[in-house]
C-alpha cells in the first residue's frame, strides 16, 4: 500500500438519496452510474456495504467490476455467514478474474439482531474472535502450499486447500473500522488499512495512537496505514456548500430521526459516536466545526460526518487528517455520481500538487 494520499468512493447498493423526494432505488443502472463516475473522477477504489437493506455485495461488485476498467472493489465481508475457506476462494477468484481489483473490508455486523436474522448468534466481542480466526485461516490458505488444518474456538477445518491463489501478493489488503477494543485489536493484528469514521482531529489523533500501540504489540506498527471514512460536499462557495449540506436533511421527518436513533447499528460503538454527535451538536444546527457537519448522523446510520466547503476548504480540512498520518480517504456524498465528479474535478487537483499542506 502506497504512502501517497489515496481516495475511495462508495457504491450505494441500498439506493441513493436521503428522503422520499430524492430517493433512487437500488439497481444495476444506479450502481454502474456511480462506479463509472467515481472511476472517471480518479477514485481508486469503491466501498460496497453489507446490511439487510443492501443488495448482496459480492454479486453486485462482480457485475460492477466486469463493466469498469480501473476501479477496485472494497467488498464488505462479515465472518460467520460463509465458511472462511469459501470466502478465501471467493476473494482469490475475484482477484484473479478482475486483474487484482479487490480489497476486503472486515465487518462484524450491525448488531446481534441483524446477525441473528442471518443465523449468527454471537455477542459483539465473540464476533471479533470469529473474525480473528477467519482472517488467520484465510491468510494461511492463501500463502501456504500444503493443506491447512486449523482448530480454533469458532472455526475448524482439516486439510483445506484454496485454489486459485490470489493475484495480489501476499494477498488482497484487508480494511477495517471500529473503535471498540475488540475491533481495534483485530485491526491491529490483521488489517492493512484502519478506517476511522469522521470525527474531530483531536479524537482521531487519540484513536490512531491507541491502534498504533496495539499494532506495536503484534510487531506490525509499520505495516498498518490509517484513513478516514467521511461524507463530503463541495461547492464553488462556502455559503452554497453550507446551504446544500443543511438542505440534505431539511425534509426529514421526526419519525425518520427516531428510527435512525433506535435502528440498525444501535449496538455499534462507532455508530454510538455518530448518535452522540447528533445529540451534542443539535443546538449548533449540527455543525461540529466550520467545515464538519453532523446533520446526516440524524437520518442515516454509519459514518455520517460530512466535510463541507469550497474546494480549497475541503482540501485543507482533509489535510488536517493527513498531518495526523491518514493516507486514505473513503468518501461518499449525495447524489453519489454527481458528488464523485465534483470532488474529482474540484478537490483532487490539490492532492496532485507538490507535497506539503495544500488547499490553503
Amino acid at each position: 500500500m502506497s504512502g501517497a494520499v489515496r481516495f475511495g468512493w462508495y457504491i450505494p447498493t441500498h439506493g441513493d438519496g436521503l428522503g422520499p423526494g430524492s430517493f433512487v432505488p437500488p439497481s444495476m443502472d444506479l450502481f454502474l452510474r456511480v462506479a463509472l463516475a467515481a472511476e472517471r473522477a480518479g477514485f481508486e477504489y469503491a466501498l460496497v456495504p453489507v446490511a439487510t437493506g443492501c443488495y448482496e455485495a459480492w454479486v453486485s461488485t462482480a457485475m460492477i467490476s466486469a463493466k469498469t476498467e480501473r476501479l477496485t472493489m472494497l467488498v464488505a465481508a462479515r465472518p460467520g455467514l460463509v465458511a472462511p475457506t469459501v470466502v478465501a476462494k471467493m476473494v482469490s477468484t475475484f482477484d484473479q478474474l478482475s486483474g487484482g481489483r479487490v480489497y476486503v473490508n472486515l465487518i462484524a455486523g450491525g448488531g446481534e439482531a441483524e446477525m441473528a436474522a442471518d443465523g449468527v448468534f454471537l455477542p459483539h466481542d465473540e464476533r471479533y474472535e470469529l473474525m480473528d480466526e477467519t482472517v488467520t485461516l484465510m491468510k494461511r490458505c492463501w500463502t501456504e502450499d500444503a493443506p491447512v488444518t486449523f482448530e480454533g474456538k469458532h472455526v475448524r477445518v482439516v486439510d483445506a486447500l484454496v485454489r486459485p491463489k490470489p493475484l495480489q501478493q501476499p494477498h488482497p489488503p484487508f480494511y477495517i473500522g471500529g473503535i471498540s477494543p475488540a475491533a481495534q485489536d483485530v485491526g491491529a493484528k490483521h488489517a492493512d488499512v484502519f478506517l476511522f469514521w469522521g470525527n474531530t482531529p483531536d479524537q482521531i489523533r487519540a484513536d490512531i495512537a491507541c491502534v498504533r500501540e496495539r499494532a506495536r504489540a503484534y510487531g506490525r506498527e509499520g505495516q498498518l496505514a490509517f484513513g478516514m471514512r467521511f461524507q463530503v460536499l463541495v461547492r464553488e462557495t462556502e455559503a452554497q456548500a453550507r446551504r446544500d449540506a443543511e438542505a440534505l436533511i431539511a425534509g426529514s421527518s421526526e419519525r425518520m430521526r427516531e428510527a435512525r436513533m433506535q435502528g440498525l447499528g444501535s449496538e455499534s460503538h462507532a455508530d454510538g459516536r455518530m448518535r452522540q454527535f447528533a445529540q451534542q451538536t443539535a443546538e449548533d444546527n449540527y455543525w461540529i466545526s466550520r467545515h464538519l457537519y453532523a446533520g446526516l448522523t440524524t437520518v442515516r446510520h454509519g459514518a455520517g460526518v460530512m466535510v463541507v466547503g469550497n474546494p480549497a476548504q475541503v482540501a485543507e480540512t482533509l489535510n488536517d487528517y493527513v498531518a495526523l498520518g491518514c493516507t486514505q480517504f473513503c468518501l461518499s456524498g449525495y447524489p453519489h455520481d454527481e458528488e464523485a465528479e465534483r470532488f474529482g474535478g474540484m478537490v483532487m487537483p490539490y492532492f496532485r500538487q507538490a507535497p506539503g499542506r495544500r488547499g490553503g
